[in-house]
């Protein structure tokens, strides 16, 4: 599956079945706190004149949080219902907190990258909806083992970073190398856009329960996030 948050198969089926217009309007619910949460945090700390140690810092924070929270989801989809709106919101953190470091190399670069993930986004729905690209078992099986091999070189990148202040040779050094990883990565999180959407129509064919609706707007959130912040990565790269 695109996301872990919504590849677990302990989804009931319930007396009300899912609907994508739920998914679609939960979705956008998640967006506007995630949204609503960022532009907070990104004036406040503006007018108040946060410290670039402490909105370091809160990034750190929230990304960690942000993902314990999708991990545990994972593992308990049931409760998405209960968990979304404290996610959403953490994400907004996340959100907030990197675009104020993403100032640092160009003030466009937050609205540059959010443009283009809505951009790409539609693009990708487009392409799914009108079929010019299938979801086929072969596509997902290799989009998901590309996702974790991804995840897996995250994960070193944050050990070494926060372990021993070094970082992955040539990947995250804002060279060429690292310029055609960051394209790489946008690539993937765009076309696992379109495991999420086979995802929500399998659930609706399958009659889950409308609770676990939830569930899936947590995992499109998620994909939406990491587009976001791939892009910031690339155009701070650019900048430099």
């Amino acid at each position: 599956m695109a996301n872990p948050i919504i590849s677990r198969t302990e989804l009931a089926v319930g007396q009300k079945a899912m609907t994508v217009k739920g998914v679609v309007r939960k979705t956008g619910f998640m967006l506007a706190l995630s949204t609503l949460s960022g532009i907070g945090l990104f004036f406040y700390a503006l007018m108040s004149g946060l410290s670039a140690s402490f909105v370091y810092m809160l990034a750190l924070g929230s990304m960690f949080a942000a993902f314990g929270l999708g991990l545990f989801l994972t593992f308990k989809p049931q409760m998405a219902k209960t968990l979304a709106v404290p996610y959403a919101l953490l994400e907004g953190l996340f959100l907030g907190s990197v675009s104020l470091i993403a100032m640092r190399y160009a003030p466009s670069i937050p609205l540059t990258a959010l443009s283009a993930t809505f951009v790409t986004a539609a693009i990708m729905l487009g392409l799914y909806r009108s079929g010019v690209i299938k979801v086929t078992e072969k596509f997902r099986s290799i989009l998901t083992s590309a996702i974790f091999a991804i995840l897996i070189l995250y994960v070193i990148q944050w050990v070494m970073r926060l372990g021993f202040g070094s970082s992955i040779p040539y990947l995250f050094d804002g060279g060429m190398i690292a310029i055609g990883f960051s394209i790489f990565v946008i690539l993937i999180a765009s076309f696992s856009l379109l495991l999420d959407f086979d995802n929500v129509e399998r659930g609706v064919a399958m009659g889950i329960s409308s609770d676990y609706e939830w569930v899936y707007s947590v995992g499109i959130l998620a994909t939406l996030v990491w587009m976001y912040i791939e892009f910031v990565r690339l155009l701070s790269y650019l900048q430099e």
